[in-house]
């Protein structure tokens, strides 16, 4: 029996390493500083980190397809597999900033640190680096063509996803955000670079056969992802209201309670969402209101539709059996 979180955490120290490299190759600036405090190598005070990095979900995930097309194939998509781990950090380092969050992962976030124009140098300096780290490629045996085309797909794929977050940013003064409308921008903010990660382990194998149903099953991965952050963002008792809470941003449930409510619970909510800046009262508010309309379980639900539909895409052809079971394996890790 496969061990998924066993073998998660042996490609994420792959990808960890090669991530290492590509940021210690530029060294001597205090821009690449910034970048190995966010992906949790140092304390941001010259000294290592109290803790080891958290895993390299969207690098696990690339290799892990390429593995399940090919065996062993792995060991060439390592460069494609950092280069949208560093994609993924360019996008939270920008949410933070857009968000406000002031911490990440349990540290100061790098805008808390540094400052917000700063963290966006990082950020963009990220991407850059994104870039060039997928011609390492060539240097593992891939052709030039198939490298372009996995550059081209990395490009796209970044361009949708920030489609993604301009359509959630845009929803944050509006109440009148549909679920279609919301599925559409979680299936470009999450699904994007899910889809692109998994589509990468079949383009570095010019395996054309399983690059649809790779594509298809990180989508679906990806939007019930954003619905599971949303679920927990509003009842997570642990952690609390969310900047993610508190700053507006429509989350599968208050969709859902919009279609639902009465008309005097979607003006009580028009209030709530109007106001300039919430709190947490705001956030108890809202789960006062919607807590009787079924809108928790019904996100659940599509949690589990999406989350088949991932494994469902993982039985197009082309896929290894056991890389199958991998994959299908850490998708159910990930969702919790």
């Amino acid at each position: 029996m496969i061990d998924s979180r066993a073998t998660a955490a042996g490609l994420s120290e792959r990808v960890d390493a090669e991530l290492r490299d590509i940021v210690g190759s530029r060294g001597g600036m205090a821009l690449y500083d910034m970048m190995s405090y966010h992906m949790g190598w140092s304390d941001g005070r010259g000294g290592a980190a109290a803790q080891a990095p958290g895993e390299r979900a969207h690098g696990v995930l690339c290799l892990m397809a390429a593995s399940a097309v090919r065996d062993g194939g792995e060991d060439i998509a390592i460069p494609a597999a950092a280069s949208i781990e560093l994609v993924s950090n360019f996008c939270v380092i920008h949410d933070d900033v857009q968000a406000g969050n002031t911490m990440r992962d349990g540290r100061d976030a790098v805008w808390w640190i540094w400052g917000p124009a700063q963290a966006i140098n990082a950020g963009d300096g990220m991407h850059a680096l994104a870039r060039l780290a997928m011609f390492r490629l060539q240097g593992r045996g891939v052709s030039s063509a198939t490298t372009f085309r996995a550059v081209q797909l990395l490009d796209r794929s970044s361009l949708r996803t920030c489609e993604g977050r301009f359509l959630e940013l845009e929803s944050q003064e509006r109440i009148d955000m549909s679920v279609d409308a919301y599925l559409n921008m979680a299936a470009l903010k999450s699904g994007s670079l899910l889809s692109c990660a998994m589509s990468l382990g079949a383009v570095v194998h010019e395996n054309e056969t399983a690059l649809d149903p790779l594509s298809r099953c990180g989508e679906s991965l990806g939007i019930a992802m954003e619905i599971g952050s949303d679920i927990r963002a509003l009842w997570d008792e642990e952690t609390g209201p969310t900047a993610e809470a508190m700053n507006k941003t429509k989350m599968l449930p208050v969709v859902l309670a919009l279609e639902k409510a009465s008309a005097g619970e979607k003006r009580v909510l028009g209030e709530i969402y109007f106001k300039r800046v919430l709190d947490g009262h705001d956030v108890s508010r809202i789960r006062d209101i919607i807590g009787g309309m079924g809108v928790r379980e019904e996100c659940e639900a599509l949690v589990s539709k999406y989350r088949d539909e991932a494994l469902s895409a993982l039985e197009g052809p082309g896929i290894r059996s056991d890389g199958r079971a991998m994959v299908a394996g850490y998708i159910d890790l990930l969702l919790g």
